[in-house]
């Protein structure tokens, strides 16, 4: 019982408190700061996922929840550079031997219900900066090319792999007009890697030549 309680007022405190301390550790966070932050490992079994940073650190675990529920979008001028970076780096290969080959931006969607209780989507406000670095225009931003069409439990609650694929099986819908591009998906956090695996299976079966993704966290 006493556990019980404990429990219940830890999450009221890590609920309440949260916004002055994680403000104030983003505030803080310069552009040598984020570049300086604990690289990510990989997600298992997921190698066309890649997260920047590693969620374990305080300060990863401030910048996600900032954009998250406050949609503080101070540390995405940086963010958004180091994610541009790293987009380049995976696809130039492709672009080099394939010149004709269109790449794809594109945020995890979220449903009009979620959209309108929270107002926004942080994924798309990542992309945001990310665009703003393309100044070669290689990328095409295309939210509009995918949706989320079912809410979804959320992923921390279910327990095994298998029952958060079940959870979010035909959730997402893309456009016809993915066939034969190579999307770049963006989220803020993989944890697993279910959800963006059940949006990268969606786009490859609308026809989509390849799917990369890639994460501010993990």
């Amino acid at each position: 019982m006493l556990k019980s309680i404990e429990k219940i007022f830890n999450y009221i405190l890590d609920f309440i408190l949260p916004p002055r301390t994680n403000f104030a550790i983003v505030k803080k966070l310069d552009e040598k700061a984020i570049n300086n932050l604990p690289k990510a490992p990989e997600v298992l079994d997921c190698d066309w996922i890649h997260p920047l940073f590693h969620y374990r650190d305080p300060r990863v675990k401030a910048i996600i929840w900032e954009l998250k529920y406050r949609e503080n979008i101070l540390p995405l001028e940086h963010i958004g550079k180091i994610l541009y970076d790293e987009i380049i780096g995976a696809i130039a290969d492709i672009a080099l031997f394939s010149s004709d080959t269109e790449f794809i931006l594109i945020p995890i969607p979220i449903t009009s219900e979620r959209r309108s209780e929270r107002g926004y989507n942080q994924s798309e406000l990542i992309c945001r900066a990310i665009i703003e670095n393309d100044t070669a225009h290689s990328l095409l931003y295309a939210p509009q090319w995918f949706e989320k069409i079912k809410d979804t439990e959320s992923q921390s609650h279910s327990q095994s792999k298998h029952e958060r694929m079940q959870n979010l099986v035909g959730c997402f819908e893309a456009n016809p007009q993915v066939e034969g591009k190579i999307i770049i998906l963006i989220d803020d956090v993989v944890t697993t890697g279910s959800t963006l695996t059940e949006a990268r299976n969606t786009l490859l079966s609308s026809g989509a030549r390849d799917v990369f993704a890639f994460t501010i966290a993990h």
